[in-house]
């Protein structure tokens, strides 16, 4: 792991606060494990997937960890993963699964009034894949949606939490984990410093991740994977040298 994203890391640990009270305490991953990162244009993108490799490789050789492999696709929403899960998912036969999906189906249809019905297949499609996951024995972790621009009272972000709401209803019927990065990506705009300028801090557009961002995503995913914050913010030893 570079130094940089060591120090990009321990900042923002900083930034977001300590984990969830039901985090887990110990390393989840065994030797070989594979997870796939299911998502949108932001999972596609790769830097927060990038940085949870970056850890991974750097502080647990041993385990011999394949990289993380990349199932996101730009633009899709919840239904568009649900019927690829089977494929693109199950068939990769991964301990971890992380689903990424939300922004999506929120941020397509904010110019228009709030549709319960596409929150209800919202909450079908995202049930399924957590479904087809643990019937294959995937261990699931859900990621909440991060934001639809960084303030927290437009329209997509109120809109935002009900999408939220239903996944954490769903982890806690299925028993899987969740990570509120919503709430991550919020915690770290309070505690922005005065002299982070004005614009977007954590993302590009309101929706796209700056690398502040990624390593936000990054630190939620790790932590759900029982990685403690001394090894997500610190550099891997250098090696001892040969005599």
């Amino acid at each position: 792991m570079q130094p940089a994203l060591g120090k990009l890391l321990a900042m923002t640990l900083s930034l977001i606060g300590p984990a969830a009270a039901d985090t887990p305490t110990t390393l989840q991953l065994k030797e070989g494990d594979k997870i796939v990162a299911m998502g949108d244009s932001i999972t596609q993108a790769a830097g927060y997937v990038h940085d949870i490799d970056a850890v991974l490789g750097a502080q647990y050789p041993e385990l011999k960890l394949p990289k993380v492999i990349n199932k996101g696709i730009s633009g899709q929403k919840a239904e568009d993963m649900a019927a690829r899960f089977q494929r693109d998912v199950v068939q990769q036969k991964p301990a971890f699964v992380t689903i990424s999906v939300g922004i999506n189906d929120v941020w397509h249809r904010v110019g228009g009034a709030h549709d319960p019905k596409v929150l209800a297949a919202y909450t079908a499609n995202v049930t399924k894949m957590v479904d087809l996951a643990q019937q294959a024995g995937i261990k699931v972790i859900l990621i909440a949606p991060t934001l639809i621009n960084e303030d927290p009272n437009t329209e997509g972000n109120k809109r935002l939490k009900m999408y939220i709401d239903a996944e954490k209803q769903i982890a806690a019927d299925k028993k899987c984990q969740f990570v509120d990065l919503h709430d991550m990506f919020l915690t770290a705009l309070k505690n922005k410093p005065a002299d982070a300028g004005k614009g977007n801090w954590l993302t590009s557009d309101g929706v796209h991740m700056k690398p502040l961002g990624d390593a936000v995503m990054a630190v939620g995913v790790l932590r759900a994977l029982g990685v403690p914050a001394d090894k997500i913010a610190i550099p891997a030893p250098a090696p001892a040298a040969t005599k």
